[in-house]
């Protein structure tokens, strides 16, 4: 019998190796030392992003909030039966409305709808979700990430739903 999704482990960022991290700080410091005017021009794309999301952080903060209000008593149980747990792994599930949360651009802990559009709702970068969340969810499920082009849910997943079944359809990853 398949233990239970709350047992399931939490999510393990892999560490950069030693030799990545060397050859990375040695070109940043040949850029720097060489073509001092690169510092200026990072510096400056550095300022522009953090004014930029110093002026839209409160639009953010106060649209998670309303969400909050308007979803107050709701938990992973309501996103939970939206699936048949016969059909859907409970794993995915869990680990999907998990890791989605985790990835929301606020602290606010937000109740995810299976409905939720990642993208307008949940406020989440194509990006981030292509870069990061599918990865983390993939190692916590065990799923392979191998032939997802052949996913009848490939290159439809703008909800939370569509994420869930996504990965339902993935393949199990083999142990090594």
């Amino acid at each position: 019998m398949k233990q239970a999704s709350r047992f399931m482990p939490k999510y393990e960022p892999r560490k950069a190796s030693k030799p990545a991290l060397i050859v990375f700080f040695a070109i940043a410091a040949a850029i720097v030392i060489y073509q001092a005017w690169y510092l200026l021009v990072i510096a400056g794309i550095a300022l522009l992003v953090i004014v930029w999301s110093a002026i839209d952080q409160p639009k953010v903060e106060r649209h998670f909030q309303n969400l909050c209000k308007e979803r107050s008593g709701l938990s992973i149980c309501e996103f939970a039966r939206e699936f048949d747990p016969k059909v859907v792994d409970t794993w995915i599930i869990r680990a999907v409305y998990e890791q989605l949360q985790a990835a929301l651009p606020t602290k606010e802990n937000v109740p995810i709808k299976a409905s939720d559009s990642l993208f307008d709702t949940l406020m989440l970068d194509e990006d981030d979700l292509d870069l990061d969340l599918v990865e983390e969810i993939a190692q916590r499920t065990s799923r392979s990430l191998e032939g997802y082009e052949s996913n009848p849910y490939y290159g439809k997943v703008t909800t939370a739903r569509n994420l869930v079944l996504f990965f339902n359809h993935q393949a199990r990853a083999n142990a090594t």
